[in-house]
């Protein structure tokens, strides 16, 4: 008769696993270069743009379709990252979920289809948004094409000059730009406080450099 794993046991190998898990899982792909320019850390970057694009619901981006296809990506890349980047793995559900939600509302007022990859749809965001940019809106319709935009084209355009009021974006965004300055803050302190530890801030002595110094 086969014997079961001490509780202990297959709790241990139930960590063991998820960190073999965690190693194995391929790193996110790197941005496009024109979702938030020369930044080190594009998720946080992308938050607080799309924050700062999305406050008092959105108001600031009417008749604004560039604008609204760049803050739409940046958003989608954010939300993307936050629920897969092991970067993020400490930021809390609560926000994840207010991310998603906002995800949904976003696509529904531009048209974008509710199963699209994020990718996908972050790709044909800033092309848009690069097309009108440069005042090319034949190749800005081209990039809102159907199924993945609905009505597609100039209409897709259209309703990106005009979402509506964005609540749920506004709101999640702001509170997801909070968390992600709050994790950096006590990222720097731990770093902070290891490097005191190192040298004996506060503790044994510092210690010598090699050379004496």
């Amino acid at each position: 008769m086969r014997r079961r794993p001490a509780p202990r046991l297959a709790g241990a190998l139930a960590l063991l696993l998820a960190g073999c898990a965690e190693v194995t899982r391929p790193a996110p792909a790197p941005p496009p270069a024109d979702l938030v320019a020369g930044v080190p850390d594009p998720a946080r970057a992308a938050i607080a743009a799309a924050a700062s694009a999305f406050a008092d619901r959105g108001a600031g981006l009417l008749d604004r379709p560039a604008a609204a296809a760049q803050a739409a990506a940046q958003l989608e890349y954010a939300t993307e990252a936050f629920a897969t980047d092991p970067r993020w793995a400490t930021l809390s559900e609560g926000v994840r979920r207010e991310m998603l939600l906002a995800r949904t509302e976003l696509r529904d007022a531009i048209g974008l289809d509710a199963a699209a990859p994020s990718r996908a749809a972050v790709s044909a965001l800033l092309g848009a948004a690069r097309a009108l940019r440069a005042g090319d809106r034949g190749r800005a319709a081209a990039s809102l094409a159907p199924p993945l935009f609905r009505p597609g084209g100039e209409g897709s355009i259209a309703r990106l000059a005009d979402t509506g009021p964005l609540p749920q974006v506004a709101n999640a965004t702001a509170l997801a730009q909070l968390a992600t300055a709050r994790l950096e803050a006590d990222e720097r302190s731990g770093s902070t406080q290891m490097r005191e530890r190192s040298v004996g801030i506060g503790g044994v002595g510092l210690a010598r450099d090699p050379a004496g110094y």
